[in-house]
């Protein structure tokens, strides 16, 4: 059983794994599928982005209109060529990542996501490389487009599974300055993990708790995460 106020909320791309650029490929072929369209999306960043968010910026750079069974449609497709393109060549792990969560989950941390990757990619991403274990719950791109809501979400769920989430002691690990402001959201510390695109000053200026340049200091995060869930 998780301990009483035990939690980590992860994100996925840039914290735990690299996935060679998939989502965003993902992305363009699921869209093409539906559409008959293929748009390199140029102008859109993915780092730190949601999937909700994505196509709502090709929504209104296109000028498309889309019902929720159409977006459902789309978010399908995505995990079918998402599947497929891991299938081919599955994730890497972010260097010390694994090691990290094998650490909590065996002082028996409630580990949870907050991600903009919709729930089937986020878990197909996660079981390229055996993550997918790890998490029971969490909050997900196909849900809402901003990720304080999917943070929110998490702990909805995590409440749902009869975890401790209104006694604090929870904390959120992400890569970039979307991931700080998520966890602020909710008023959640959060350690900025310097291993995607943004370094420790960016993450340190958007109001992260704790910044590292990656898991090497195991002993100092553990120690850290051991303070703040008491």
């Amino acid at each position: 059983m998780p301990r009483k106020n035990g939690m980590v909320l992860f994100d996925i791309d840039g914290t735990l794994l690299d996935t060679h650029g998939f989502g965003r490929e993902a992305f363009i072929r699921g869209l093409a599928d539906v559409t008959g369209e293929r748009d390199e999306l140029a102008y859109v960043s993915f780092a730190g982005n949601t999937d909700r968010n994505v196509l709502g910026q090709v929504m209104a750079a296109r000028n498309l209109r889309l019902a929720e069974s159409e977006i459902r449609q789309i978010f399908a497709c995505i995990a079918k060529e998402l599947k497929a393109l891991l299938r081919e060549n599955p994730g890497k792990e972010i260097a010390g990542a694994r090691v990290f969560l094998e650490h909590l989950a065996a002082e028996g941390t409630a580990l949870g996501l907050v991600t903009g990757n919709i729930r089937e990619c986020a878990y197909l991403k996660l079981g390229s490389v055996g993550f997918d274990r790890f998490f029971r719950f969490g909050g997900f791109g196909d849900e809402h487009a901003d990720r304080g809501k999917i943070a929110r979400s998490a702990l909805a769920e995590a409440r749902e599974m009869g975890l401790a989430v209104e006694e604090g002691g929870i904390c959120l690990v992400g890569d970039t300055p979307f991931d700080v402001v998520a966890g602020l959201a909710v008023g959640i510390p959060v350690i900025g993990v310097a291993t995607g695109k943004y370094g420790e000053d960016a993450l340190r200026a958007a109001g992260a708790t704790l910044t590292v340049a990656d898991y090497s200091d195991l002993e100092g995060l553990l120690e850290w995460v051991g303070a703040t869930l008491k």
